[in-house]
């Protein structure tokens, strides 16, 4: 039975409790995490591991911002406080937007294009395409809180630290964006694969504002 996303007063509560549309993929050469459903919510179980989840939107949303709520098992094994460079390059959770744009793959880049852009890419309605990956990080030093960038490996990815997640337990987390974005899809970031990390992260509840 296909889920749908529960519309709520202006708000997309995406369905965390059942797998419905979510997308579980996989990284070439990297563990793939644990994902299961229950009426908690979504936990992603990461034992030195990491993989992309995905919920396409039924059809482009205007967001104005994200509030999610869940619940931290443990930090990740940060050997210092530069979180997100090489060797330290891992989140317990970081909420992606898939904004669209006109960016598309010829048919050359798609045969020797990574499967994760090539998926990201398919993501994009017919006819049209999209702009990159805007990420909310949460980060566990309050020293990167505003730090942003592209990301290194892609212009593809664009990161922002938004949120401290700096100790164990139930989470609040609220950002308003700057600016409203034109929405195709969600795409959740939550990994421990270069800092050997193990733990889970449970999201009950997910909003898209609008």
């Amino acid at each position: 039975m296909k889920l749908n996303t529960l519309v709520l007063a202006g708000a997309i509560a995406l369905p965390v409790q059942h797998e419905g549309n979510w997308q579980l993929l996989e990284y070439n050469r990297l563990d793939a995490n644990q994902v299961t459903f229950t009426d908690q919510g979504m936990t992603v179980t990461v034992d030195q591991s990491a993989s992309p989840i995905i919920y396409p939107l039924d059809h482009p949303k205007t967001v104005t911002g994200v509030t999610v709520t869940g619940n931290l098992s443990n930090l990740l094994n940060l050997p210092n406080a530069n979180q997100g460079q090489e060797g330290s390059d891992d989140f317990s959770l970081k909420i992606g937007l898939v904004i669209a744009g006109d960016k598309t793959l010829n048919a050359v880049q798609k045969l020797f294009s990574a499967k994760w852009v090539r998926k990201l890419y398919d993501l994009a309605p017919e006819g049209s395409g999209v702009d990159r990956i805007y990420f909310l990080n949460a980060v566990q030093n309050k020293d990167l809180l505003g730090q942003q960038r592209q990301h290194p490996l892609s212009d593809l990815l664009y990161e922002n630290n938004v949120w401290l997640l700096d100790k164990n337990g139930d989470f609040t987390l609220t950002y308003k964006l700057e600016n409203p974005e034109k929405v195709i899809a969600v795409w959740l970031s939550i990994d421990g694969d270069d800092t050997q990390s193990s733990y889970t992260t449970t999201i009950k509840n997910l909003l898209l504002d609008g």
